[in-house]
């Protein structure tokens, strides 16, 4: 629960209401306009992710998505809406390139589970941007904020005791068999081989397997399902 996560409403109550249903899982700061928005992304950022709602006076949310795409390039973005125009939507989408399109009201599993999806997608930005790919990621080159992925790497490579490979998931489709290794606060770590780990984060298993379990874990919609296949 690192990376920070920016909500963006003009009513300040429903901004409480995220913060209480989410402060456990996620990060949560609160912005009541896209002025008080761009702000924070420039004065307290880094942000992973921001969820703005469309209808804001002043400047509404796809203006808002549209200026921090230009500005803030590497932040994921989502937008949630009542509103069912699928002008809107599209305007949203081409604006401000949103990353998940989410109507209201939204359950907290379905925010949930869009939050984690878009923390996945910002940890591989950052290891592309560190000049690898997610397969070669070495846990020196990880960021700060992300130390639970680094202990990840570092426990994968001690426990296959070679000069291990440890990557994330790919949440589009991914499919991995192998035996759960190790469980750490957030990630459970997976021998796929003998000299490649995945780091599944904990919060998209639909369960999370014993460590010794020889499990399929698959992906889709940016959540998983845990299936075993022997003891």
């Amino acid at each position: 629960m690192s990376e920070k996560i920016l909500f963006v409403d003009d009513e300040f109550a429903i901004l409480q209401s995220y913060k209480r249903l989410l402060h456990q899982e996620f990060r949560i700061d609160t912005a009541g306009s896209g002025t008080e928005a761009l702000a924070l992304l420039a004065n307290q950022g880094p942000y992973a992710v921001v969820v703005v709602d469309m209808r804001m006076p002043e400047m509404d949310g796809a203006q808002l998505l549209s200026k921090i795409t230009v500005r803030f390039p590497d932040v994921l973005r989502i937008m949630l809406t009542g509103n069912q125009d699928m002008e809107t939507a599209k305007r949203a989408v081409n604006e401000g390139n949103v990353f998940r399109l989410l109507t209201k009201p939204c359950t907290k599993e379905s925010l949930s589970a869009a939050l984690n999806a878009a923390l996945v997608h910002y940890r591989l930005k950052v290891f592309k941007q560190a000049g690898q790919s997610p397969a070669d990621s070495d846990a020196s080159h990880a960021q700060p904020d992300n130390a639970g992925l680094m202990e990840a790497m570092a426990r994968g490579r001690e426990i296959l005791k070679t000069n291990a490979s440890v990557r994330l998931p790919s949440t589009k489709g991914g499919v991995y068999v192998g035996k759960a290794i190790w469980e750490g606060p957030n990630h459970l770590l997976q021998a796929i081989s003998s000299t490649v780990a995945v780091a599944h984060p904990k919060s998209l298993l639909d369960i999370v397997p014993k460590v010794g379990d020889i499990v399929k874990i698959e992906y889709s919609h940016g959540t998983a399902t845990v299936e075993e296949t022997h003891h």
